[in-house]
């Protein structure tokens, strides 16, 4: 079916109490994972990827290849931007690389940085992109990132952390932020982390973080603006099922089926060192990728809804 437009997800899903999955593609071959799980569940689905990964893919034939996904999906499918790990120089001309290649949605976080200068760029980045037909997404409020080097430190997890108000979204900067940057969408932190993919992680994700509802309630009825949720791998199920009901448009999921792909692709390499062909070595991989993202559209409560 035509490409749908996020806005257009994201409305749907507010006015029918889900969330839409936002999910990644590692490589060509998960982009039609992420098709195949959706067409399973009849879910809804925006793909998403980093600026610095689609240019590692090659932009041009990533771009055409998400694209052709979502053309001959049986269901509605959704493309968009997601945040890049760190605003630097290269920032602005590959978000302009990508609005010309087509893409309708541009998220620029400046979640980081002081909040005075995550207005000024993120009201710049919004400006151009609603010029250009396309919408913006934004953040506010730190997620925590144990990813070293995103800060230019070396912070890794302890099994203690717990998100301290202070780094959760303020509801009264929120709507502030929404009114100065006149963005489409926002990217909100109500109490869940995002853990290195380096750390030598083992199966099973121990889904810890508790979501702040009461957070939550206070920014959805001071805005209008869709709320996004990122970070979602170890926040307790429950939590993301209610959220999802409670004001939360779209839930970003990666972390977890990357470790389940990893994983398995290294038990397959182990049981059947003789393996040579990518497809081969994948297969088990990509079915276990997929199973968990079917099980994300009926936690999220998107299946059934395309």
């Amino acid at each position: 079916m035509p490409l749908v437009s996020e806005r257009e997800l994201l409305d749907d899903a507010r006015a029918r109490g889900y969330a839409i999955p936002g999910l990644f593609p590692f490589d060509m071959d998960t982009i039609k994972i992420i098709i195949d799980a959706a067409e399973e569940a009849h879910s809804p689905v925006i793909i998403l990827q980093g600026p610095e990964f689609i240019e590692d893919f090659g932009p041009e034939i990533f771009t055409a290849a998400v694209k052709a996904a979502a053309h001959t999906s049986n269901v509605p499918v959704g493309i968009a931007v997601d945040h890049t790990f760190r605003i630097d120089d290269k920032t602005f001309p590959r978000l302009m690389k990508c609005i010309h290649l087509g893409w309708k949605s541009i998220m620029i976080d400046g979640s980081l940085l002081p909040y005075e200068e995550n207005v000024r760029i993120t009201k710049e980045i919004a400006r151009i992109c609603h010029a250009a037909g396309v919408a913006c997404c934004a953040a506010l409020g730190e997620v925590k990132r144990f990813f070293p080097g995103v800060k230019d430190q070396t912070e890794y997890f302890h099994d203690d952390f717990i998100v301290t108000d202070d780094l959760k979204t303020d509801p009264e900067q929120a709507r502030e932020f929404v009114n100065l940057t006149k963005v489409d969408s926002l990217a909100i932190s109500i109490g869940q982390y995002v853990r290195s993919l380096w750390e030598k992680e083992t199966l099973p994700i121990k889904r810890v973080a508790r979501l702040d509802f009461d957070r939550l309630h206070a920014i959805r009825s001071l805005t209008d603006v869709h709320l996004i949720l990122h970070g979602s791998t170890y926040v307790d199920i429950d939590d993301l099922t209610r959220a999802a009901g409670e004001g939360i448009s779209e839930i970003k999921a990666a972390t977890e089926y990357g470790i389940i792909w990893s994983t398995e692709i290294r038990d397959t390499l182990v049981q059947n060192p003789a393996l040579m062909f990518p497809i081969d070595i994948q297969k088990p991989a990509l079915q276990k990728t997929k199973e968990t993202m079917v099980f994300y559209m009926h936690a999220f409560k998107s299946a059934g809804k395309a």
